[in-house]
């Protein structure tokens, strides 16, 4: 496999993390920031990505947060609704 030199800039991989990141697409951030971070431990990937990667990875982490809060409120909030329709 190739390996990369310092002054090449960041991997496609890292932008698109921090991109899907700021998007909140809460799993592929994570997904593709720890894959580019595992690439950049080997060699074979920019080290000048790892702080979008790890900002992706946080954000991701952060929209999942959020979706599991969102859905308990919203699993909690259904059963004391009433719903009466009058003909």
């Amino acid at each position: 496999m190739n390996q990369v030199t310092r002054d090449q800039g960041p991997s496609g991989l890292s932008i698109a993390a921090l991109i899907t990141g700021l998007l909140g697409m809460t799993i592929v951030p994570i997904i593709l920031g720890a894959i580019d971070l595992s690439r950049i431990k080997n060699g074979l990937a920019s080290p000048r990505g790892r702080g979008m990667d790890i900002a992706g990875i946080v954000l991701g982490a952060i929209g999942t947060v959020i979706w599991i809060i969102a859905v308990v409120i919203i699993i909690g909030v259904i059963p004391g609704l009433t719903f009466s329709f009058s003909l």
